[in-house]
C-alpha cells in the first residue's frame, strides 16, 4: 500500500455489513479489507478490498487482534463508521452518498471520527 489517504465510510442499518476483515496485532499485519460482497452496504459505501481500517466507530485499530475486531463489530448494532486508510490516491473522500460533492456536516463527521479516534489512542 502507498502513502493512502483517510476516508471516513458510514453505513448504517446494521449487520450483515457486506465485508471480511484480514490482519490484526497477533498476526503482526494492519487491519484490512479482505473481501467485498456485491450489492451488500459496503460496496455502495466506497469501501475497497486492501484498505486499511484505521479505528471502527472511534476505537483505534492498530493494537486490536482480530477476535477483538470481531467482538466490537459484533457490538454494533446500527450504525457503523470507520476511518479508513485508502490503497487509492484520493484525498479525502466521504462516500455516504456520492452523487454529492462533501457538505460541511461530512467534513464534521470526519473531523470528529478523527479527534475520537486520537482521544482512543492517548486514552489506551
Amino acid at each position: 500500500m502507498g502513502t493512502g489517504d483517510f476516508i471516513c465510510i458510514s453505513m448504517t442499518g446494521g449487520a450483515p455489513w457486506g465485508f471480511r476483515l484480514q490482519g490484526g496485532k497477533e498476526q503482526k499485519q494492519p487491519l484490512q479489507v479482505a473481501k467485498i460482497r456485491s450489492q451488500s452496504k459496503a460496496s455502495g459505501s466506497g469501501l475497497c478490498e486492501g484498505d486499511e481500517v484505521v479505528s471502527i466507530n472511534g476505537n483505534p485499530c492498530a493494537d486490536l487482534t482480530y477476535p477483538q475486531v470481531i467482538k466490537l463489530m459484533e457490538s454494533i448494532t446500527d450504525s457503523l463508521q470507520m476511518l479508513i486508510k485508502s490503497r487509492l490516491d484520493t484525498p479525502f473522500l466521504f462516500l455516504e452518498d456520492q452523487s454529492h460533492p462533501p457538505s460541511p456536516q461530512h467534513l464534521l463527521g470526519y473531523s470528529s471520527l478523527l479527534i475520537t479516534t486520537l482521544a482512543n489512542q492517548l486514552m489506551s
